[in-house]
């Protein structure tokens, strides 16, 4: 999960840079690993060949020092210059030894067999000469001066050192020539290591420079989407506040239009039925006067249909005034709230309490006429459905919000279950949330009723 967030944050190019950055250290490591190798058997080869002319030329002093005691003791007798003669050849004899095993380690197989040639040869020599001196001791221990004197004559040991030292050169020459090889192979080892290691590094650094210049270039980009999606997002989220407040605007002209209609109507009914119910009442009141001596059933009907003509009266009273309240007009919303919730205590023996702002926090017309209807049914509710016998209505009011909070004892009801299913409600939420109000009821069974709404005063307005 974490490797295919990474990916497409970092873009295929970049992580393909990254993967050939990766390859190219690793093989980076391994070929400056070998070259190392390289260099490392390389150098130890050149220890042992150097090792190898150190002793050939250890052997060639050990063939002088073996040849001065040889000619000291014929010379002089003297047994000292036998024990460094004997000292001294084998000393040859090891050095031979050793030569043999170093060029059996460093030579190849096109010189290895001509170098143990020459090298054979230099240990007869150094045997022949050794036997030579050996002749030479007998005889000189033995007395026989003038035959040891014809065996020196004989130029032997001459031709002896002068082949041994032939082929000592030849060994020197060769391994020197080997030593100069294996140098310049090392050189060159060394010019390809650093090659590598500095082609490698540039490589490296132009590919870190690629992916630093692509991981910038991606990061302008994305910082230039993310600044043009917030430049988006707040022209969207203006845009979606200027349509908020227009639809909020929209509503409050909408409930305007309708409360206007709502008065016009309660004043017409009030005017035209209320006159013509009332001149019925009274030509109704003069027959009486005039027919009761002549025809008392005919008073007692139309003392009954009087009596109609008073509930016909009260009734368009009572729809005038919910059509609208004409008390709000005429002292002001919170005298006419209050008056709403007194009757509706006292017409329903609640116990109720109030807590009202100060009528000095001034609501707007219609968002009034929205929150007296608010109260106004849900205490017909809590009348009606919840058969409460006490109430607790909380207001709270300011520049910003006019808060209601409207509690009952009643039996409560299932929230889910009448959900959307009554028209008081409904319209309750419709009028609250076509402002941008806030509207929410929590009840139980058996538990109560809380009503609570948020309608906010800070609205457009076209008419208030």
């Amino acid at each position: 999960m974490w490797m295919e967030k990474s990916i497409a944050n970092l873009g295929g190019r970049t992580i393909a840079m990254l993967t050939t950055a990766l390859l190219i250290a690793m093989v980076s490591i391994i070929f400056n690993d070998n070259w190392v190798l390289s260099i490392a058997k390389q150098n130890v080869v050149i220890g042992k060949i150097r090792s190898n002319l150190i002793t050939l030329n250890i052997l060639r002093s050990s063939l002088y020092a073996e040849e001065s005691a040889q000619r000291g003791y014929l010379l002089m007798q003297r047994p000292e210059y036998a024990a460094s003669y004997t000292k001294s050849l084998e000393q040859a004899r090891n050095s031979v030894k050793v030569i043999n095993n170093l060029i059996m380690e460093t030579s190849d197989a096109a010189t290895l067999q001509k170098e143990l040639v020459w090298l054979a040869a230099i240990s007869a020599s150094i045997e022949a000469k050794a036997a030579e001196m050996k002749l030479s001791l007998n005889l000189a221990a033995q007395g026989k001066i003038n035959i040891r004197k014809q065996v020196v004559n004989l130029n032997q040991g001459v031709l002896e050192m002068n082949r041994f030292m032939d082929h000592i050169q030849l060994l020197i020459d060769k391994q020197n020539e080997n030593l100069d090889d294996l140098l310049k192979g090392r050189k060159n080892s060394l010019i390809m290591a650093r090659l590598s290691l500095v082609g490698c590094a540039l490589v490296l650094i132009i590919l870190v420079v690629l992916v630093i210049k692509q991981l910038l270039s991606e990061i302008t980009v994305k910082s230039e989407l993310q600044q043009l999606l917030v430049k988006q997002n707040d022209s969207n989220e203006k845009k979606l506040e200027a349509q908020s407040i227009l639809l909020g605007s929209l509503a409050l002209d909408y409930q305007g239009d309708v409360e206007r209609e709502r008065q016009k109507l309660s004043r017409e009914l009030h005017d035209e039925l209320g006159s013509i119910l009332t001149a019925t009442k009274m030509d109704i009141a003069w027959v009486i006067k005039k027919v009761k001596d002549i025809a008392p059933e005919v008073v007692d009907k139309l003392k009954k249909t009087n009596t109609y003509l008073d509930q016909g009266i009260n009734f368009k009273r009572q729809i005038v005034e919910e059509l609208h309240p004409s008390i709000i007009t005429t002292f002001g919303f919170w005298p006419a709230l209050k008056q709403l919730i007194d009757d509706a205590a006292e017409r329903n023996q609640w116990q109720v309490e109030l807590n009202l702002p100060e009528q000095t926090v001034v609501v707007n017309e219609i968002l009034s006429l929205i929150a007296y209807r608010v109260v106004q049914e849900t205490l017909n509710n809590a009348n009606k459905y919840a058969k409460a016998t006490k109430v607790s209505i909380n207001i709270i009011a300011d520049e910003q919000h006019l808060k209601i909070e409207i509690e009952d004892n009643g039996k409560g009801f299932d929230i889910e279950a009448i959900h959307g299913n009554t028209h008081g409600l409904a319209g309750m939420r419709h009028r609250v949330l076509a402002i941008g109000g806030k509207f929410d009821i929590a009840s139980e069974l058996n538990k109560g009723t809380i009503t609570r709404v948020l309608i906010p005063q800070k609205q457009n307005l076209k008419n208030t």
